[in-house]
């Protein structure tokens, strides 16, 4: 009875090894979820990264102060025109300048939100990252635990007619389960995992992904404009060469100087950010509602059961060998003729 319970118990968690497997989709997940670490780990989550988009945001939010406390005023006066004039000069003359101008205070907050969110979870991809190993992808998760799964009922099978060896294997192969989640940190990976898919939850959509390419093209038009349009304008206005222009703006507006010099750099970094976030939104959706960590407390929990039916069955064998045998039955004599 003992053994039977036992083989059947190895081949139930075998089955749901396998069953856990197209539960979760996981051949469906791992790759998705591979292709999105893959996208994501130079471009994204990295401290390097967050430091220099915070860098170009701070150089924006200086620019945005600036115009509208130096650049505007100093302009106008210029140009013998009040406030209202002013702004109506620009959004007829440089309409990109005056749009980006009002929008830069909401994109910079908007992006601020977002480096806020990538740096929190640098840590939690990183663990991420490494499921199984840092060596190994993770698309040899689903595989690893279905053949562990079948491993098991054949174990399972061979128990239920009596295998010695079956019951060791069974005892062999539950404990190597078990210390691969462990070596591996398979839980405290997907857990991590499981994380940073709950916080991106919320900002990680088709929305904010429009926005942030509505706010590069802003961002963008504002830069060109400004360089290619306005400063020239604003140059044969004074009477100034453009490298007069420049040196004055250099001297008078220091912000907006610096980031105009910087804006193609800056630009190409932002849209390399917003292009990895658009290109990995589908695989994020395919992803983001599938928990990891029951998926590595089965491997683990399953491994170990799967270990302890083993060496009961050995237990219990080594129990029956050690009984002494029944002595022989005398026979009876008393019916004997005498």
């Amino acid at each position: 009875m003992q053994k039977r319970i036992a083989s059947i118990g190895v081949i139930v968690v075998g089955a749901v090894m396998i069953i856990s497997v197209f539960t979760a989709d996981l051949f469906t997940v791992a790759p998705a979820f591979e292709d999105l670490t893959d996208g994501f780990r130079d471009t994204v989550m990295t401290q390097e990264s967050v430091d220099q988009a915070r860098a170009d945001l701070a150089g924006l939010e200086a620019v945005s102060v600036e115009f509208e406390t130096v650049v505007a005023p100093t302009l106008a006066g210029a140009l013998e025109m009040d406030a209202a004039t002013f702004a109506g000069f620009m959004q007829s003359e440089f309409p990109a300048v005056a749009a980006g101008a009002d929008a830069l205070p909401a994109i910079t907050a908007q992006f601020s939100d977002v480096m806020n969110l990538i740096e929190s979870e640098i840590d939690n991809f990183n663990k991420a990252d490494e499921i199984p190993t840092d060596s190994l992808p993770a698309t040899t998760v689903p595989w690893a635990i279905a053949i562990l799964g079948v491993i098991a009922i054949v174990i399972g099978g061979f128990m239920l007619v009596g295998s010695r060896s079956a019951a060791i294997t069974a005892l062999v192969v539950g404990l190597l389960a078990v210390g691969g989640t462990v070596v591996f940190s398979l839980v405290d990976k997907s857990n991590a995992a499981d994380d940073m898919n709950e916080a991106f939850k919320p900002a990680y959509t088709e929305e904010l992904v429009t926005q942030s390419q509505a706010a590069l093209v802003v961002m963008g038009a504002m830069g060109t404009e400004m360089q290619t349009v306005m400063v020239p304008a604003l140059a044969e206005q004074q009477g100034m060469t453009i490298e007069q222009m420049q040196g004055f703006m250099a001297d008078t507006f220091p912000a907006t100087s610096a980031v105009l010099q910087e804006m193609p750099a800056a630009m190409e970094r932002f849209t390399g950010m917003v292009t990895a976030f658009d290109e990995q939104l589908g695989n994020y959706d395919t992803i983001k509602n599938t928990a990891l960590t029951p998926v590595a407390w089965t491997i683990t929990i399953g491994g170990l059961v799967m270990a302890l039916f083993g060496l009961w069955v050995l237990v219990a064998r080594k129990s029956d060998s050690e009984q002494p045998a029944k002595p022989a039955r005398k026979p009876d004599m008393s019916g004997a003729a005498t």
